[in-house]
């Protein structure tokens, strides 16, 4: 019981970090992503690929790795991919959709087409992943699970002020904005205590195989960044070194702990 209890205490980090920018996003609406944005997400980005390389990894490398420590990733890198590629084909025809219909009916089709809801299913399920990772962290006593909790809620509060902002921008009233935004981030807490639940006293090698599953997601989240529709905004020295920041932070707290 005190496991999921802190599984839903974690989690609930992202869900307050989601609403936060599910709000700010709906109310203010901006079509370009500010410098101050992507310096924010390169250091959420650091400390999340350090969640997965100084926290998961290693805790999988300890409990025996092997066959299970590779399955475990290649399954989570393949299911990261057809996520991906299912998040670029939902956007894509979203916009396309959107595109048609602007031009002779505006007003009944911004209203049609304000909630992408599949891109919206497909972007919960992700959040519903990056949950069940806390979960997972949480059954193999990784000392780090708040660090990935905090990490990951950064990396929410985009997600759910892109999809917010994205609804709003097409014509969807504020209520409409809020509520994707926050259907998505209410998944990080669902997320974590399913993960507790699912791997609470499983043999070594499953739990060996969600942490890999899990590192890969990380990884890839940290490095592809397919969870957000933003602006792409030129890498910079700024930018690289608020990711080396995010990690370096990452390490110092986990001495420190």
């Amino acid at each position: 019981m005190e496991l999921f209890s802190a599984a839903l205490g974690l989690g609930g980090i992202g869900l307050v970090a989601g609403l936060v920018g599910a709000v700010i996003a709906a109310v203010v609406t901006r079509r370009q992503t500010s410098t101050l944005t992507s310096y924010v997400q390169h250091f959420a980005a650091g400390l999340i690929a350090a969640a997965a390389t100084l926290d998961l990894l290693p805790e999988a490398m300890h409990l025996g790795g092997g066959w299970p420590l590779i399955t475990g990733f290649v399954l989570g890198t393949g299911f990261m991919l057809a996520l991906r590629a299912l998040l670029n084909r939902l956007g894509h025809a979203h916009d396309d959709a959107h595109g048609q219909n602007h031009g002779h009916d505006h007003g009944h089709a911004a209203q049609g087409s304000a909630v992408n809801l599949r891109l919206t299913i497909a972007l919960a399920v992700v959040v519903l992943i990056d949950g069940a990772i806390i979960g997972v962290a949480l059954s193999a006593g990784g000392a780090a699970a708040l660090l990935i909790a905090i990490a990951l809620s950064i990396e929410l509060l985009f997600v759910s002020a892109s999809t917010a902002g994205s609804t709003r921008a097409a014509g969807g009233s504020l209520g409409a904005a809020i509520g994707v935004g926050a259907v998505v981030a209410a998944m990080m807490p669902i997320g974590a205590v399913l993960g507790a639940l699912v791997f609470a006293g499983v043999s070594a090698p499953l739990l060996v195989a969600g942490l890999a599953f899990g590192t890969a997601a990380l990884l890839f989240t940290a490095v592809a960044e397919p969870l957000v529709e933003a602006v792409a905004v030129k890498e910079s020295t700024g930018t690289i070194a608020m990711a080396a920041a995010g990690f370096l932070v990452f390490l110092i707290l986990m001495m420190l702990m």
